[in-house]
């Protein structure tokens, strides 16, 4: 004897949709959207009270293996009468943390130059005749 087990079948009927539902998701994305920009993004970089005048302005701590490769140069720049229209600094961040947090420098050594109110990271090479160049290049 052969016996056929059976499955009873019955019509489920979907969910009602909620015409609310892709209203909600899109809420949802925008506000995961908004709270991911906003615990990741970087502080602007302010430079401090130097935005009246035009400076150039080296951020280093003692400690630092790339700082003690630049000081040398920046040093040689800080006495270059070619450049004294610009305010040539430098800021040991360790002294002067008020000074770090004002302008939230993150990372050492960080180089700035100021001009026109606008505040700019110098991002080229560190040596003295590159500098120098940027300097007089960018008047």
């Amino acid at each position: 004897m052969t016996t056929i087990i059976g499955f009873q079948t019955r019509k489920i009927c979907p969910p009602k949709k909620n015409k609310f539902m892709p209203l909600f998701i899109i809420l949802g994305v925008c506000i995961v959207l908004f709270l991911i920009s906003y615990f990741t993004k970087k502080p602007a970089i302010k430079g401090g009270k130097v935005l009246q005048e035009e400076t150039f302005i080296l951020y280093y701590v003692e400690w630092c293996p790339h700082c003690k490769v630049v000081k040398p140069h920046w040093d040689k720049l800080e006495k270059d009468a070619d450049l004294n229209h610009i305010n040539i600094k430098k800021i040991n961040c360790e002294e002067n943390e008020e000074e770090v947090e004002k302008n939230n420098i993150e990372g050492f050594p960080t180089i700035l130059h100021t001009r026109n109110g606008k505040v700019k990271p110098y991002e080229g090479q560190r040596e003295y005749d590159d500098f120098k160049q940027y300097l007089l290049l960018n008047k």
